[in-house]
């Protein structure tokens, strides 16, 4: 009975969602460059489209599930069977890193310089809005380069920074996306880039309005201000992360989706629900969604009709996330099915329709990948109030999340305070890529016996660089642990 009610939910949910927003239909444009495209705002509109295209497919590149693979796989709450776990033992399969090389990322700031480049010449007339339609378009570019540029500091610390808006990207970026005769540039460096970006995307957009066709799939100021506040804590400047996360909370426009509804995380999953702050739009109906996702790398039968369990590659791991878990948190139920058994499925991802629905044929997952969203933000902000000493503020967060999860408030001290707030975003946000982040911002390396002190003072918790990369580039440098390993 359980799996009918998840089944005809998701039906109705992809029916009455059904009919979206022309935006969510343009045909996304990537790298034209022609003087004869850029002339409207409907060449601006489908080129911002492609931006967002082209970061869903860098995030969700290995058969979808890439930012598990940089965000949770090393961060010990989930599980893959997939060699990208050799990380830990400082061992890869293949020195090019297969395909976890940061083409794809480049592509998108690219892409976003391309637009912050073309956009701005175009006279605000041609816009409906006139120079408020303009500049959203050009806050928006900056946003995804923003969140880029960040995205790829996390999983490689120091990166090439490629801000100038060229007519021919291929000076500095081939068509496969590798960067060429340009040097890495130093991860604080970067860092600051993405702030200014942001300082810029704060300037030029709005707040978002729950219920429209941009809510949560489209950057506003609620999303950038969110963005600022995690770039900000990485960066350990908690004052300034403090206070972006406290305007995404209180003006964004953002509410808590309530877990007394055996729905609700399925449904916040379906995507643009109140919580939602910034995620990848993943539609079935759009074609955005494939038959080997994320949804087919971590749920199986009866949530697809017939999987079986041996065929999935991605598992909580259940040892761990036991511990953490106290009886009677309704996330236990909200997030996972068969928590009983040894091999848990996260429930976040189980939302699919099927090509075939008669038969159950060609099972599409349509759950979208949230990449921000309100229980983040409020625990990160937690996180910064605690560095800043402001501990009973700090705890008054953490119980928000954990009140609604039917937790027993906190009681611990100020000193355990710190690593409660991880493990609550342990377990709150598990499955959303944040896990291993988390551990590197916060230097939380608790019973991960994979590092050391000498490999932390090399940064070894970062990704090595494709050595293609290095052989075609004299000015690029392996990062200063891997430099030592021979694979």
């Amino acid at each position: 009975m359980k799996y009918i009610k998840y089944k005809l939910f998701v039906l109705i949910l992809a029916l009455t969602m059904s009919s979206c927003s022309n935006w969510l239909e343009m045909e996304p444009i990537n790298q034209t460059t022609s003087e004869g495209f850029w002339v409207n705002e409907i060449a601006a509109d489908q080129s911002i489209a492609g931006a967002y295209s082209l970061l869903r497919s860098a995030l969700l590149s290995r058969g979808g599930s890439a930012f598990l693979d940089y965000g949770e796989c090393n961060g010990s709450t989930l599980k893959s069977t997939s060699e990208v776990s050799k990380f830990t033992s400082s061992s890869f399969w293949n020195p090019n890193m297969g395909e976890f090389q940061w083409a794809n990322f480049y592509k998108v700031t690219a892409q976003c310089n391309l637009i912050l480049l073309k956009a701005a010449e175009l006279d605000a007339s041609l816009f409906k809005k006139g120079e408020a339609g303009k500049r959203k378009i050009l806050g928006e570019a900056y946003f995804i380069r923003a969140f880029t540029y960040f995205y790829m500091v996390k999983v490689w610390g120091d990166v090439p920074l490629l801000t100038t808006s060229l007519q021919n990207v291929s000076e500095v970026i081939s068509k496969d996306g590798e960067v060429v005769n340009v040097s890495k540039t130093p991860e604080a460096k970067v860092l600051e880039q993405c702030i200014e970006d942001l300082k810029l995307a704060e300037s030029y957009l709005d707040y978002g309005t729950f219920g429209n066709d941009e809510w949560a799939v489209r950057a506003n100021k609620g999303s950038v201000e969110a963005l600022m506040a995690h770039i900000y804590l990485w960066s350990h400047k908690p004052d300034l992360a403090e206070k972006a996360a406290d305007d995404a909370i209180t003006k964004g426009g953002y509410s808590m989706v309530d877990y007394s509804d055996p729905l609700a995380v399925q449904s916040m999953f379906t995507g643009r629900s109140t919580e939602g702050i910034f995620e990848l739009n993943i539609k079935f109906d759009q074609s955005e969604s494939t038959t080997d996702g994320i949804t087919a790398r971590t749920v199986y039968h009866p949530w697809i009709y017939n999987k079986l369990e041996k065929e999935v590659t991605w598992t909580v791991n259940k040892p761990y996330m036991a511990e953490l878990y106290e009886t009677g948190d309704l996330r236990l139920e909200r997030f996972f099915g068969f928590w009983n058994l040894e091999k848990p499925i996260i429930l976040k991802y189980a939302n699919v329709v099927y090509e075939n629905e008669v038969e159950h044929l060609y099972p599409h997952g349509n759950s979208n990948v949230i990449l921000l969203r309100l229980s983040d933000i409020v625990l990160l902000r937690a996180e910064a109030l605690q560095n800043l000493g402001r501990s009973s503020e700090a705890i008054a967060l953490l119980n928000r999340i954990r009140n609604r999860a039917w937790a027993t408030p906190y009681s611990g001290s100020d000193a355990d305070l710190k690593y409660a707030i991880f493990q609550e975003r342990e377990k709150e946000l598990i499955g959303e890529g944040h896990t291993y982040f988390d551990r590197i911002r916060g230097n939380e390396w608790k019973n991960q016996d994979w590092m050391n002190a000498d490999r932390k003072a090399l940064k070894g918790y970062y990704w090595p660089i494709a050595e293609k990369y290095i052989t075609n580039n004299p000015k690029l440098t392996q990062q200063a642990f891997w430099a030592t390993k021979i694979w």
